[in-house]
C-alpha cells in the first residue's frame, strides 16, 4: 500500500512539473513596423511562428493592444520587436509588461527613428542603422551601411534579431 501511495504521489509531483514546465515554454512575440511595411519583419514573424512562438504582427500603432495582451500573459516569455517607430513602442510595451509582472522579457529595436528608453526588462538590444536612434537601457549593437529601409531585408540583420530573441 506505501509503494502505490509513494508511486501516486511521485507520479502527481512530475505531471506537476510537466505542466509547468510547458506553461513557462510558451513565448508570445509582438513585431511592429514602423511606417514603411516591408518584408523583413514578416518573414521574422513567420520564421518566430515556425518555431513555436505566438506571434501578433503589425503596426506601431498597435502597440496598447500588445502591451495589454502581454500585460494579460505575464507567466509567458514575451518578446517585442520594432523598427524604426516600432522600435520605440518595442522599448514602451516592452518595459509596460515588465512593469505588469512579466518576468522573462526581450526587447528589439531596429533603427528608431528617435532615441528611447526601456527598462525592467531581462534582455534588449537595438539594431542601430542608418537613423543612428539608440534605446537606453539597452545594448546598441551598429550595423552599418544599410538604409533605414533596407536594414530589414538583410538576411544577416534577421538572423540576428532571430538569435536575440532566443
Amino acid at each position: 500500500m506505501r509503494l502505490i501511495c509513494c508511486c501516486i504521489a511521485l507520479l502527481a509531483a512530475l505531471t506537476a512539473q510537466a505542466s509547468a514546465a510547458a506553461r513557462a515554454t510558451v513565448t508570445r512575440a509582438y513585431v511592429m513596423n514602423g511606417l514603411y511595411v516591408g518584408t523583413g519583419l514578416a518573414t521574422i514573424a513567420a520564421r518566430l511562428r515556425e518555431r513555436g512562438y505566438i506571434v501578433f504582427y503589425g503596426s506601431y500603432t498597435q502597440s496598447g493592444a500588445f502591451a495589454a495582451d502581454a500585460c494579460a500573459h505575464t507567466e509567458d516569455r514575451i518578446v517585442v520587436i520594432g523598427h524604426s517607430f516600432g522600435a520605440e513602442r518595442a522599448a514602451r510595451v516592452a518595459t509596460q509588461a515588465a512593469y505588469c509582472g512579466a518576468r522573462d522579457v526581450t526587447m528589439i529595436g531596429v533603427d528608431p527613428a528617435a532615441p528611447a528608453a526601456v527598462s525592467g526588462v531581462a534582455h534588449a538590444v537595438n539594431i542601430v542603422g542608418e537613423y543612428h536612434g539608440t534605446i537606453a537601457g539597452a545594448r546598441n549593437i551598429p550595423v552599418p551601411g544599410y538604409s533605414h529601409m533596407g536594414i530589414l531585408e538583410s538576411p544577416a540583420v534577421q538572423q540576428l534579431i532571430l538569435s536575440e530573441a532566443e
